[in-house]
């Protein structure tokens, strides 16, 4: 674990990531904000309470969450990252204490489909910090032969886990947040307070942290070519046996094996951000009913439940992760999404012009930073060669304005642009519900500027940007909508936080395209505070309680 300071591409136009600037910037920075603790003790231990950023605030928390402010915006405008490792490096499982290291291989070749496909970002293999440290005794290793870690890998039946474990497996797919730029899996990490927090309350049987790539080593689509070896690789080491029946064998059919031997041809190889991609003749060559059979049938024979949790950034990359296995359709889903404070608006740094820039919400209750510039150069180079219009992509960006309009139209989009939590009542979830009835895919035929405007949701004319519609970014492949057949969710988020008007977003659509969403509250609440060791222990055991009652419902059904 290290803070690093060499530069990368996204910093050549930063003069503060630059010596000598960057030393004199960041040593000042961090004396300034030392020197300011002192004096934001004695300013709001004098105010009245109710001059505080939130009244329910103590002095512990006012003063972390401006301290954190002011650093947060020292490694944006510096470039400085911290708590990463380099993750092809292997970890001595004798130095963790909570963890084993594990090796997963690279995605299967027959599994390189759709968005993972990039000929400038190569597969490789991925290492996860799996808890708990003892193996279970049905748990086989999944350390690749020839690794010092290896034992022979046996597949065990459902009914064999079962027996011994008394339950189906609960498995969690941690990815971890800070901004595809900061952080670890790694137990000492501080995004590992979840999944030692779900281990310890028992939530969860296994938990395996992906050591994703960074964007400082690879860009777009590595993370999700990460996470999805990963997630395949459980999959198939929790598969049970398929046993052909009798009559199958009578007559000649192929086992469940046989198809799931042939799940390639479920899906083309093809990347749906390249420029040429066809939707119209891509939802012709693919049948939806077959291909959603054919992942029911994979989903029975799973043996065990599995969870995608991901916290800030790693929740965008859950969702990007789940776009893809619903997209594709070549690997059952998953059970459940637990999306912590999720990313889901990146595309926000990039507006139309600077003059139509919209500033984030809760600017003084909450510690992360809204400057554009940085966060802009940054994300360029998560993008890599891929096109700046790749940012408003579903897999990137799937709440934001563009994407919303292009998939339910302005009135929807207009709808939930201001949506809050405190405004998501009942009431509100059932008007979100009964637009699910009407289609809303964007995948047009022909270009939409050669067509006459199509109806939007409430009757009215509905003009569609030529960028999102002539570029295949912002589609969805076999006439699916943004959220269709998405698995249940349960969203985390404060409403003290920056990211609040975006997760909204995500929720009015998920709520729109039919998801079983649960979302905790948490009431002045800043950015992730799961993750917050400073933060109420009362609140956060609140926040737990909540989501470990929606990970056994889910586990249990």
């Amino acid at each position: 674990m290290a803070t690093h300071h060499r530069s990368y591409n996204y910093q050549a136009s930063m003069p503060f990531a630059r010596e000598p600037l960057k030393t004199i910037y960041v040593g000042q920075r961090l004396l300034t904000t030392i020197l300011m603790v002192p004096f934001w003790v004695l300013y709001y231990a004098i105010l009245p309470r109710s001059y505080r950023p939130r009244p329910s605030w103590s002095l512990k928390q006012i003063v972390a969450v401006n301290f954190m402010r002011r650093i947060y915006k020292v490694t944006e405008r510096a470039g400085v990252t911290w708590g990463t490792r380099d993750p092809d490096a292997l970890c001595d499982n004798a130095t963790l204490k909570e963890t084993r290291f594990e090796w997963v291989d690279p995605l299967p070749e027959e599994l390189r489909t759709g968005i993972v496909v990039d000929q400038q970002v190569p597969f490789k293999r991925v290492g996860s910090f799996v808890w708990p440290k003892q193996k279970p005794a049905e748990i086989p290793d999944c350390s690749p032969p020839g690794d010092s870690n290896t034992s022979d890998i046996v597949l065990l039946d459902r009914s064999d886990i079962e027996a011994d474990a008394g339950r189906v497996p609960i498995i969690g797919i941690f990815l971890h947040g800070g901004g595809y730029c900061h952080m670890s899996a790694h137990e000492t990490s501080g995004p590992s307070r979840i999944p030692r927090r779900l281990m310890q309350d028992k939530a969860f049987t296994e938990i395996h942290a992906v050591e994703y790539r960074l964007l400082q080593h690879a860009p777009f689509p590595a993370a999700v070519q990460d996470a999805a070896a990963v997630y395949a690789h459980i999959v198939r080491r929790h598969q049970r046996k398929p046993s052909s029946t009798k009559s199958a064998s009578s007559n000649g059919s192929n086992s469940v094996s046989n198809d799931l031997d042939k799940n390639t041809e479920m899906s083309e190889k093809q990347d749906f951000l390249t420029v040429d991609f066809d939707p119209a003749a891509a939802k012709n060559r693919k049948d939806n009913k077959d291909i959603r059979d054919r992942v029911a049938q994979a989903a029975r024979l799973k043996g065990c439940k599995i969870f995608l949790i991901g916290d800030s950034a790693g929740g965008n990359l859950v969702l990007a992760l789940a776009r893809w296995i619903r997209d594709e359709g070549i690997l059952p889903a998953p059970d459940g999404l637990l999306l912590l404070s999720p990313s889901c608006d990146p595309a926000h740094a990039f507006p139309e012009s600077p003059s139509s820039y919209v500033p984030r919400p809760h600017a003084s209750t909450d510690y992360l930073v809204d400057t554009p510039e940085p966060r802009a150069l940054l994300q360029r180079t998560f993008l890599g060669h891929n096109p700046l219009e790749t940012m408003h992509s579903p897999y990137v960006s799937p709440a934001s304005m563009r994407v919303l309009r292009a998939f339910f139209g302005d009135a929807f989009a207009e709808s939930v642009e201001d949506l809050t939590i405190r405004q998501l009542d009942a009431a509100e979830i059932d008007r979100l519900r009964t637009m699910a009835s009407a289609p809303s895919t964007p995948i047009a035929e022909t270009p939409s500027w050669s067509r006459s405007p199509t109806p939007a949701l409430d009757g009215a004319p509905l003009e569609r940007s030529p960028t999102s519609l002539a570029r295949p970014i912002i589609a969805s492949p076999r006439g699916l909508s943004l959220f269709t057949d998405f698995p249940r969710a349960c969203i985390v988020l404060g409403d003290a936080e920056r990211l609040e008007r975006e997760v909204m977003k995500l929720v009015g659509a998920m709520e729109r395209d039919g998801v079983d969403v649960r979302t905790v509250w948490v009431e002045d609440g800043v950015h992730d505070v799961l993750q917050m060791a400073w933060w109420d222990e009362r609140v956060r055991d609140r926040v737990w309680a909540s989501i470990e009652e929606w990970v056994r419902e889910v586990g249990e059904n």
